[in-house]
């Protein structure tokens, strides 16, 4: 579960879970029905890029121009809703041969806050060639901008990233890892003062981005996947509905592992089969397991 599905999504406990998956916003979900078109006769683009100089945010473009006749050349970014929103234009000399333009993002274009969210953030680019007499072609590319890069560009502008502390049970929570994949996305936070590697508490929002599979379908294959690996494995669902199963279990001894236990949700949203999840080292309480249980029902499904 973009960001688990945006980019999967938290910001804050009035928040919205952004479901890389982030979680997370459309971040995480580009429209299928948009092709990439990054050549033809007048001009190929090779590389599309967004970075800082002087606190200012800019696009680096790549490419080749093919026609000696190219008179000018116009980027938009395509928004969500599929409106084109101008970003910038070069005009002549436009000279045959490699090019690398780049250029200032205007502040009308220049929001930010794509770059607080958490995970791989996705952008369509339009861009509008004309060569002298008037005529117009079109190419346009999606351009993925990683966590890594996200993050240089967070420090450059002092920004803090979009769900990395939350708030769970009165405990500050942070990001332990994420994934975002065509198939699924991702997002774990552990208890703050935990290490990645030795942590004791988990809670996983994760996103099956499929629209066929049913919820009972992913359950079955869930349960019967961990009891292939664990035998022994106490295994209970507690409620079921057409839109909704919450499940539990509970591993005591098996194959040599340290008990854990995990209490679960699963439930179909926007961007796919949710399953949202609190793992603990070690056995869990009724008590617990119930408080965990009201705390998976509060995350939303966008």
């Amino acid at each position: 579960m973009k960001q688990f599905a945006s980019s999967i999504f938290i910001r804050n406990w009035n928040l919205c879970v952004l479901v890389i998956f982030v979680i997370f916003g459309l971040d995480c979900f580009p429209d299928m029905t948009r092709k990439k078109k990054t050549e033809n006769d007048w001009f190929k683009i090779e590389d599309v890029s967004f970075l800082s100089e002087n606190k200012q945010l800019k696009m680096s473009l790549k490419g080749t121009i093919k026609n000696p006749s190219l008179e000018s050349l116009e980027v938009y970014e395509i928004a969500e809703d599929s409106s084109e929103q101008f970003l910038w234009k070069k005009e002549k000399p436009l000279s045959l041969g490699a090019i690398t333009l780049k250029e200032k993002i205007p502040s009308s274009g220049q929001s930010l806050d794509w770059i607080r969210k958490i995970g791989t953030s996705r952008k369509w680019i339009l861009i509008t060639l004309k060569n002298d007499n008037g005529l117009p072609t079109h190419l346009q590319t999606e351009v993925l901008i990683h966590e890594s890069e996200k993050k240089k560009l967070r420090k450059e502008f002092s920004l803090e990233a979009e769900g990395e502390i939350i708030r769970l049970d009165g405990r500050e929570w942070k990001v332990a890892s994420e994934v975002n994949t065509n198939d699924q996305a991702l997002l774990q936070y552990i208890p703050k003062q935990e290490s990645v590697l030795y942590w004791n508490e988990m809670v996983t929002i994760h996103v099956y981005k499929v629209r066929s599979s049913s919820i009972s379908q992913i359950y079955a294959l869930l349960e019967s996947g961990k009891k292939k690996d664990c035998p022994n494995l106490n295994w209970s669902k507690d409620f079921e509905s057409e839109n909704k199963i919450a499940y539990f279990w509970e591993n005591s001894a098996c194959l040599k592992q340290a008990p854990n236990s995990q209490v679960a949700k699963l439930f179909r949203g926007e961007y796919g089969v949710y399953n949202v999840r609190y793992d603990r080292r070690g056995k869990i309480s009724d008590q617990e397991k119930a408080h965990w249980s009201e705390v998976l029902d509060k995350i939303p499904s966008k």
